[in-house]
């Protein structure tokens, strides 16, 4: 049996996918990044705060501006370093359109934009299921989200039989 998945990775997607990781090492440094940001401008924040109490002013100014520069970093820096990153992929794109087809045959060959690369079910310890998408891992660090809906050959339910066979949980 073979199975074709083919979606287009939209500027949406793209940062979805950057902004809800998987793997335990990816979800572990996005938390940390986050929390580093947060520690950052409440000391900022509260440093501002003691220096315009004890009149030092300048200062004061100074760290307010830093609090709302590590505010800026957190909310909007992120979205706005993977925007331009997805653009630059875009741009490399033949018709300007970013397609990913995962083809599940003899293997399961992954076509990203212009990039092949192909892999054995043996590889694949695990299966599970989000709302999005189907995930394949080959370690706790390693995924492959096959979108859900996507199928251009075979079906979702044909695909989840067919998987689930190929992929016994480990």
């Amino acid at each position: 049996m073979r199975f074709e998945n083919k979606s287009e990775i939209t500027l949406e997607k793209y940062l979805y996918l950057c902004n809800n990781p998987i793997g335990k090492k990816a979800k572990k440094k996005i938390k940390n990044w986050k929390l580093l940001q947060i520690f950052a401008m409440a000391v900022m924040a509260v440093n501002g705060i003691v220096c315009f109490v004890s009149d030092a002013l300048p200062i004061a100014v100074i760290s307010l501006v830093l609090c709302f520069a590590f505010l800026y970093k957190l909310l909007f820096q992120r979205n706005k370093t993977n925007t331009k990153q997805y653009k630059q992929i875009i741009e490399n794109q033949p018709d300007g359109k970013w397609y990913r087809t995962i083809t599940f045959d003899k293997d399961i060959k992954v076509t990203d934009g212009n990039t092949v690369t192909a892999f054995k079910y043996h590889e694949y310890k695990k299966f599970e299921e989000t709302d999005r998408y189907y995930l394949l891992f080959k370690n706790e660090n390693a995924v492959l989200r096959v979108e859900k809906g996507a199928f251009v050959e075979g079906t979702d339910e044909e695909f989840v039989k067919f998987i689930t066979k190929k992929i016994k949980n480990k």
